[in-house]
């Protein structure tokens, strides 16, 4: 391949967007497996949340069926196939103990990523505002800037079990308010891409700058899960200053049940008789099924924003992936005891990753769930940077993770993946309360991904990195 520069410009925005950053940590991995080191002591790859099992055998044997159907290679309906959304409403009206999501509700899209960006591509005009809670999921943070869109962080601090702070969020969005009344922000009498108003959805009542409040549960990459009532004011909050709620539900299934009993009911939002005018709700197909590969995800929302989904979709993707949802749409509630199993195997490996890690001095599993556990490693390391002979003040998640990955075996990400970057003072000035976050002291384990055996051989590791480290029991 040559390596001549190219006769064409590339759009800013994507210039302007961080790269991927799992290549990172798979570089990592790759420098450790070429080491003499792994010879005696295996890879031990935490850092990527996927499924560790195969798919249910009747998904297997369904998408080779109708794979080899020629009527499934064709183009489907837009929004999905319509067996597969009945299906999915009646999924989310057993889990969600409601009645009040319809088929008419739910739109498919190829894969939870695209569902996500589609939102934000309706609903956010360029230069105008989300909200995302920080830690903040990388792909999220992607997909605002490939759209223009400023980023308002909202911190999740480990003091209140990193679930972000709706008061950050309410005082960022009154200043929003604050301008849009003076002047410095959208004027009242513009649409969000600042034309006169036209009397379309979203359009006038002086809408400010932020469009979107963004919330995972489970999150990634902390684990944390909000309860009924953290999600019940999030919900008032949106709803008064007339902004969508987002939840990205990517890990809905693995959301325990009381006393730690089943799969949980993540919310009661559907309950209120108009969250079609706030809420919307993104979900994945790719952890619960275990297909990540298949690109299936979905969209829980008003029709009338379906609606306007439909335009953007037909543009990106035409149709999801047609097989899949074919092949799912029938067994949907005949796998339901599958991913109890399932959630049931990942509730066990959380408690033994957490009494592996919390056994090992310095080390604190911070906040776990669903699919990711947030880690402390011990303060020490942010000043041993002498030790592996650096000339440095401080050391940070990224060294404490490329030095655990290429020395110890252990591949995790950084915390700092997860946030803007640390020398970014006018962006942290910006945060609400972030300065404990910019400590930099966190990595994300993913535990879905192993069995128990690897955690087993993490406590080892950990005090080998401890002793690397120069820490003395």
């Amino acid at each position: 391949m040559g390596t001549a520069s190219l006769n064409f410009a590339i759009a800013p925005a994507v210039d302007d967007t961080e790269a991927p950053p799992i290549p990172k940590a798979r570089a990592w991995a790759e420098t450790y497996l070429s080491s003499s080191l792994s010879s005696s002591s295996p890879l031990l790859d935490l850092s990527q949340g996927v499924p560790r099992s195969a798919p249910h055998p009747e998904v297997l044997s369904s998408l080779s069926s109708i794979s080899a159907s020629p009527s499934a290679a064709r183009y489907g309906p837009i929004l999905g196939e319509p067996e597969l959304r009945s299906s999915v409403a009646t999924e989310i009206q057993n889990q969600y103990l409601t009645s009040n999501v319809l088929s008419e509700d739910i739109a498919i899209t190829a894969g939870c990523n695209m569902a996500f960006l589609v939102l934000l591509m309706v609903v956010c005009p360029p230069k105008t505002s989300i909200m995302l809670p920080l830690p903040a999921y990388f792909n999220q943070s992607m997909c605002a800037s490939l759209q223009s869109l400023n980023v308002v962080y909202i911190p999740a601090v480990p003091d209140k079990g990193f679930t972000a702070s709706i008061e950050s969020a309410r005082i960022s969005l009154e200043k929003d308010k604050k301008q849009v009344s003076s002047g410095t922000g959208l004027p009242g009498g513009q649409g969000g891409d600042g034309r006169e108003g036209t009397g379309r959805v979203g359009e006038g009542n002086g809408q400010g700058k932020i469009r979107m409040i963004v919330l995972v549960s489970p999150s990634n990459p902390t684990g944390t899960i909000y309860n009924h009532q953290q999600l019940k004011e999030w919900y008032d909050l949106a709803k008064e200053f007339k902004v969508a709620l987002v939840l990205d539900e990517t890990y809905r299934d693995f959301v325990q049940g009381p006393n730690g009993n089943g799969i949980g009911q993540p919310h009661t939002l559907f309950d209120e008789p108009d969250w079609r005018g706030t809420l919307v709700c993104v979900g994945s197909f790719s952890k619960g099924y275990r297909i990540p590969g298949h690109r299936l995800g979905s969209i829980i929302a008003s029709p009338v924003l379906l609606k306007r989904i439909t335009t953007v979709c037909d543009c990106m993707q035409i149709c999801a992936p047609r097989p899949p949802q074919l092949a799912l749409a029938p067994l949907l509630a005949k796998l339901r005891s599958d991913l109890l199993e399932s959630s049931a195997q990942l509730s066990h490996r959380r408690r033994l990753f957490s009494e592996t890690v919390n056994s090992v001095p310095g080390w604190s599993v911070d906040s776990i769930g669903g699919y990711f556990a947030y880690v402390s490693f011990p303060a020490a390391y942010l000043h041993a940077s002498s030790v592996l002979g650096l000339k440095r003040k401080q050391l940070g998640s990224e060294d404490v993770a490329r030095v655990l990955a290429t020395r110890v075996g252990v591949v995790t990400l950084p915390g700092a993946f997860f946030m803007p970057p640390l020398n970014a003072d006018d962006v942290w000035e910006e945060i609400v309360d972030g300065d404990m976050l910019r400590q930099d002291r966190w990595l994300r384990f993913a535990v879905a991904n192993v069995e128990d055996d690897v955690v087993l051989q993490l406590g080892p590791r950990l005090k080998q990195m401890n002793e690397l480290m120069g820490m003395d029991d």
